[in-house]
């Protein structure tokens, strides 16, 4: 007998000596075959389902491997996806308290404020990007006339997108196109604004330069002119870094700018012959020839239009009296014309330097070409004069060490000094970034602030400024005063 046999006959004995104690030999004998034959039988049928159930074993091994390689491949699958969409941005809480005089609102910048950035990868090489800000303000304040407003409502800075555009890039050159703010020099006072358009660039080559060329229109309400040229940017030195351009205007010296949509003169017309004002007071230019009777505003006596079908007059603020006539009456309204106040051509040069650990000084210096002009006005003291005769902008900047949102307990300590040219325009520079009202035209004097990171992409930030300051009002515009201005906001990045 063989291994198996030898094996499966003692088994077989092993079970059934009780039933076969007294069984004849023959029987015996063909008993354990039996019994053998059944065992081996079994044992073939195991290893049948052994080896099917290696088999399956085997099947389910791949499946798993290819379900994790699906899952794993699903998974970066989701991950790339996820990683074509970046959001970030931060939240602020800011409070202002301000003396300026003039059109510019007092306190006007106490407010809640959220800037919200979207970048969507497109491709390797590009990208499309979103900025929407959400500015509700919260205090009242006061108007030029004295008057005590509050903000009520909302208006299109309450959470909608402003601004839209592309990044990317082909081979060496780099692009920006489209609708976002821009600035130009470290602290963007020749243009620091919203504005559509392009900047393309490229690295300087054997050089830690980058030259650029730009075609930039601001998108205030009213204007109407663009800004062209080129500009360099990098380290020059051992803790050196420069930034300067020159800024070329699609309009000459003596065009306007634009409308200023929010000085209007209304025009009121009457299709007639003849028209007379009663009660008059204040001041009126008209078409036509005018003749008044009257000796004095108020008197019972009128005026009168006696010229060709139609005319027009034009009120001034403080006319106040009555029109009678005849005909069909028309109201329209005509918005001012902006001077030209930057010219056709300006220029900013910038450095930022490091000479020893913690200590950075920048400043930037912009000029432009605009006329000299005089604006003459009545107000309470008579009539007065202000020259415009300056057209240059400075601004240095003293740092001790870099906050850090990722580094709590970080902080920055800094004195600024500043000194920018009247504008009739309220303009800096061409466009430049005024920082929230912080820094005004016509006004030269200091700040002194920190900044502060006491957790983590958590930031507060204080100043104060004392500035001697251009009163902005009609009529006073040859005065200055003693600004003195306290902002504090906390922002919150994400």
């Amino acid at each position: 007998m063989n291994q198996k046999k030898t094996t499966a006959l003692l088994l077989g004995l092993t079970m059934s000596l009780t039933g076969t104690a007294f069984a004849a030999p023959t029987d015996q004998a063909q008993d354990i075959d039996s019994r053998i034959a059944a065992l081996e039988q079994q044992q073939s049928n195991l290893e049948k389902e052994i080896k099917e159930l290696r088999h399956q074993n085997s099947q389910l091994k791949n499946q798993t491997r290819s379900q994790k390689k699906q899952l794993s491949g699903l998974s970066k699958s989701v991950k790339s996806e996820l990683d074509r969409v970046h959001i970030s941005g931060f939240g602020r809480v800011s409070w202002d308290n301000d003396n300026i005089k003039g059109y510019t609102d007092r306190n006007d910048n106490r407010r809640f404020y959220l800037d919200l950035k979207g970048k969507f990868k497109v491709n390797d090489d590009w990208n499309f990007n979103f900025e929407s800000e959400t500015n509700p303000r919260y205090a009242n304040y006061v108007m030029a006339d004295g008057t005590l407003k509050s903000h009520n409502g909302h208006d299109d800075e309450d959470g909608v997108i402003q601004r839209v555009w592309a990044e990317g890039k082909t081979g060496v050159v780099n692009y920006d196109i489209g609708r976002r703010w821009r600035g130009l020099g470290f602290q963007n006072i020749l243009l620091g604004n919203e504005t559509d358009g392009a900047v393309i660039s490229t690295a300087i080559p054997k050089s830690k330069l980058t030259a650029n060329a730009f075609y930039l229109t601001p998108t205030d309400k009213g204007y109407d002119f663009s800004v062209y040229g080129a500009g360099v940017q990098g380290q020059v030195g051992h803790g050196l870094q420069i930034s300067a351009a020159i800024a070329k205007l699609n309009i000459g010296k003596h065009e306007s700018m634009g409308q200023n949509v929010y000085d209007t003169t209304k025009t009121f017309k009457v299709e007639g012959t003849d028209v007379t004002i009663k009660d008059l007071s204040g001041t009126i230019k008209g078409g036509g020839d005018f003749k008044w009777w009257g000796k004095v505003p108020g008197d019972e006596q009128y005026g009168a239009f006696n010229s060709d079908s139609g005319f027009s007059i034009y009120y001034t603020p403080g006319l106040s009296g009555k029109v009678d006539a005849s005909g069909t009456y028309t109201v329209t309204e005509t918005p001012s014309e902006y001077r030209n106040t930057a010219g056709s051509l300006g220029f900013v040069l910038s450095a930022m330097w490091n000479p020893m650990k913690n200590i950075f000084l920048i400043g930037d210096y912009a000029r432009t070409n605009g006329q000299d002009y005089t604006v003459g006005e009545w107000g309470a003291n008579g009539y007065t004069e202000t020259k415009y005769d300056k057209h240059d902008c400075t601004a240095l900047r003293l740092n001790y060490r870099w906050s850090n949102i990722n580094d709590p307990g970080s902080f920055q300590l800094y004195a600024r000094w500043y000194n920018y040219a009247r504008n009739i325009n309220n303009l800096v520079g061409i466009f430049g970034d005024k920082e929230w009202g912080a820094l005004q035209p016509g006004s030269k004097g200091w700040i002194l602030g920190f900044k502060y990171v006491p957790a983590k992409n958590i930031e507060w930030e204080t100043f104060y400024e004392m500035a001697t300051a251009q009163n902005t009002l009609y009529g006073h515009k040859n005065e200055t005063y003693h600004r003195n201005f306290v902002r504090t906001m906390v922002d919150y990045h994400f």
